[in-house]
């Protein structure tokens, strides 16, 4: 057997949910930034998930028609940077909070190590997805890791706009980003598509609303006598395989 790995367009991420709670530190633009230069991704993607996964910035996959030309704040790993932000924040001895999860405990664990290195006292609260998900719509999570992974659509709209266009999973409710991205999914000008997708990732980045972390992947076992390539979203392709 040949085993083959491979990146995808899923995408792992920390979603910052705490805009409907008005006693939560994550209201704080400063304290999201720190959560964001407290994850160490190129630790997360390269130790941990392997097999072509990378550090990634915003709430896409690089390949998605409108994320490649993002220009977007890219957190560097940055442990003094965070403790400087949670200082000035009036975070100095840092706080508890909850980091949901549904999925891979190993990942989940390493973001909190990174979180308690910087002070961020995180607990681990693992549940299944559906549980997850109706806290998060019913405003009761702070911190929560998931993954998304766009359906195998080639395009943003299958990503950011999931998250931030007003509907029921947009916790953070910003008019002005749900603006930009109405236009942007129902426009059929690719450069009015580009220059309105900009605008609203920008803003998603600036205001630290997520922490996208890093691209999963995935395995493929075949026998050694198949020609097969895989690809990041996922579909094999078999019309293309051959024997060698």
């Amino acid at each position: 057997l040949s085993v083959l790995g491979g990146e995808t367009m899923r995408v792992g991420y920390i979603g910052l949910d705490a805009a409907a709670r008005e006693d939560s530190p994550l209201n704080d633009l400063r304290v999201r930034q720190a959560i964001n230069h407290a994850m160490n991704r190129e630790g997360l993607a390269n130790d941990l998930v392997r097999g072509g996964s990378q550090p990634l910035y915003a709430p896409c996959f690089p390949t998605q028609f409108g994320c490649e030309t993002q220009d977007v704040v890219e957190y560097e790993y940055d442990p003094d940077k965070a403790r400087e932000l949670l200082a000035e924040a009036g975070y100095a001895d840092g706080f508890d909070i909850d980091l949901h999860a549904y999925r891979e405990r190993d990942y989940a664990e390493a973001m909190i190590g990174d979180l308690r290195a910087v002070g961020i006292n995180a607990n681990l609260r693992f549940m299944t997805s559906p549980a997850l998900l109706e806290l998060q719509r019913n405003g009761q999570t702070d911190m929560s890791f998931k993954a998304w992974g766009s359906f195998s659509i080639n395009d943003v709209s299958a990503f950011v706009s999931v998250y931030f266009t007003g509907g029921i999973d947009d916790l953070w409710q910003d008019t002005q980003v749900q603006e930009w991205l109405q236009v942007a999914d129902t426009s059929v000008d690719p450069d009015v598509r580009l220059e309105h997708y900009q605008k609203a990732f920008a803003r998603i980045s600036e205001q630290a609303y997520w922490a996208p972390l890093f691209s999963y992947s995935t395995y493929y076992a075949h026998t050694a006598d198949l020609d097969f390539t895989a690809y990041p979203d996922e579909l094999p392709r078999f019309y293309e395989a051959s024997w060698k």
